[in-house]
């Protein structure tokens, strides 16, 4: 809980959770959003905002106590989470070590424990596997309840409860391979509560689109492909790395456990396994899933009382006193890191008089240019891949790469300004074009007026 807490504290830098919180302020000033308004090559192309429950909670938490209570936030979720997590496995264990099943399962999923409105859906799926693997929680004795409240919340939060559903179907279907009826005893309050909790997953502000928004989103997959967290793993990278020492330890609890793995253990581990190698977003649910397996596969009992001694009390206490003064150090800093995004060149921009021109820029940096600068300047496309047109995002995507269709887009967009990362095709080409004189240049952008 201690490195879960002090690893939300983490300075908020990530593209995505910019433009979620300025649709937060949005949402406080205006009301759910229903069409976009930050860019214009999309102005009034119909939006949905799926995780605006997040974002208006991000900007409450703006407007009340400033960016550090959004970071105090981010360390309180986390340290649930881990603290949830590691209940599970202690409680399906039943009082056995669970450290070494716990760690490279928190080790995985901790990478995506950022301040994105993901992190709520890990919760809402940590809160799912309580109430199904858990049946004697307080939760899980009260399914007909807890799932469509979950539900509803979910589904205004994140889109990954499509994935809360799955896991409840492959449960049972599991079961029944396991020989249990799913009209009797307590699938048939699964079932139910998971016909319940669809329905409640209507109560939003779009309705059966909202709903549907996974469907949607995963119909445009051949620009998902080129979308970094939609991408297989790379596993010479450290989430790669780390995600493949879970795979390992997992397979090595399946293979020598005292217990066996059920077929239910195997109908629901197999194919979050499967959507953990299709995409880098599922990594962070995949290996929670498969913990209770393992904890219930590695199962003792241990009749013995639980007992605190004078050692423990001393390191829980040296651990608290380390969590206060990082967190002290830490709150006293700057809440934003914007040292990925071209604060400068966008300064030189502004010192041109060049705000509010038609502005080309990365779909990265666009989320800094829409926290910081809208609506002075509007942009021409950001990460809502879900909203763009595929064509549209298409050719952005091979403009981006140094494809010769940058003129094209250009001309018909009637861009009149590129900010664009140094050193790249594309700003070489643009260079070199007699149409374009350069105003600004650093390490890490350069900027081109159109003559």
């Amino acid at each position: 809980m201690a490195l879960a807490f002090m690893s939300g504290l983490d300075p908020l830098d990530d593209n995505s959770f910019l433009t979620h919180l300025r649709t937060g302020h949005w949402i406080l000033d205006h009301g759910i959003p229903r069409e976009d308004v930050y860019s214009y090559t999309a102005s009034g192309t119909s939006w949905i905002a799926q995780s605006w429950l997040v974002e208006a909670l991000y900007a409450v938490l703006d407007k009340v106590t400033g960016p550090t209570g959004i970071l105090v936030l981010d360390g309180l979720v986390n340290a649930v989470l881990a603290y949830l997590a590691f209940g599970l496995a202690d409680r399906l264990r039943g009082g056995g070590r669970t450290a070494h099943i716990v760690l490279p399962t928190l080790t995985v999923s901790l990478h995506f424990w950022v301040e994105r409105p993901l992190l709520f859906g890990v919760l809402a799926m940590l809160a799912l596997l309580w109430i199904v693997e858990v049946p004697d929680s307080w939760a899980g004795r009260r399914p007909l309840v807890s799932v469509p409240i979950l539900m509803c919340l979910w589904v205004n939060v994140h889109g990954s409860f499509a994935l809360g559903f799955t896991y409840i179907a492959l449960h049972l279907i599991g079961r029944r391979l396991d020989g249990a009826a799913p009209w009797k005893g307590r699938e048939r309050h699964l079932i139910q509560a998971a016909a319940l909790g669809l329905a409640a997953c209507f109560i939003n502000p779009y309705g059966y689109r909202l709903v549907l928004f996974p469907v949607e989103l995963l119909s445009r997959g051949d620009v998902l492909r080129n979308v970094q967290e939609w991408q297989s793993p790379d596993f010479r990278s450290t989430l790669g790395v780390t995600f493949a020492i879970w795979i390992a330890v997992f397979l090595a609890v399946l293979a020598r456990a005292p217990g066996r793995a059920s077929r239910r253990d195997l109908v629901v581990a197999v194919p979050f396994l499967l959507l953990g190698f299709w995409a880098l977003r599922n990594i962070a649910l995949a290996p929670l899933v498969g913990l209770p397996i393992a904890a219930r596969l590695l199962g003792v009992r241990d009749e013995r009382e639980a007992r605190r001694g004078k050692t423990d009390l001393t390191i829980i206490a040296a651990v608290l006193t380390a969590v206060a003064l990082f967190s002290s150090t830490t709150l006293s800093r700057p809440a934003f890191a914007f040292g990925e995004y071209p604060v400068r060149a966008m300064q030189a921009i502004e010192q041109h008089g060049l705000l509010g021109q038609r502005l080309f820029t990365t779909h990265t940096w666009n989320a800094y240019v829409i926290h910081a600068y809208w609506p002075r300047q509007k942009v021409f496309m950001d990460d809502r891949y879900d909203m763009y047109p595929v064509a549209f995002t298409k050719e952005y995507m091979k403009v981006r790469d140094g494809g010769p269709e940058w003129r094209g887009m250009f001309d018909r967009y009637r861009v009149t300004v590129v900010m664009w990362e140094t050193g790249t095709p594309l700003t070489e080409l643009v260079s070199q074009d007699p149409g374009w004189r350069r105003i600004y240049r650093d390490r890490q952008a350069t900027v081109f007026v159109k003559r």
